[in-house]
């Protein structure tokens, strides 16, 4: 009885062992996509920043030479 109790215990932690791969794998990959996602968004952020600050040198030299 307790012998069968001790192999059950045993498959149940392989089992769940594996599962605890797999989800770390998973979560690995999700993180990678989001942080590219992230990288993108920062690039369209400093694109119109520097957009924007040319822009306004546009407008203080117009103001400045008109």
């Amino acid at each position: 009885m307790a012998d069968e109790k001790i192999t059950e215990n045993e498959k149940d932690i392989i089992r769940i062992s594996g599962e605890l791969k797999l989800i770390n794998q998973k979560l690995d990959n999700h993180v990678f996509h989001m942080s590219a996602k992230i990288d993108t968004i920062f690039k369209i952020v400093w694109t119109c920043s520097f957009m924007i600050l040319g822009l306004l040198l546009k407008a203080v030299y117009g103001i400045m030479a008109g």
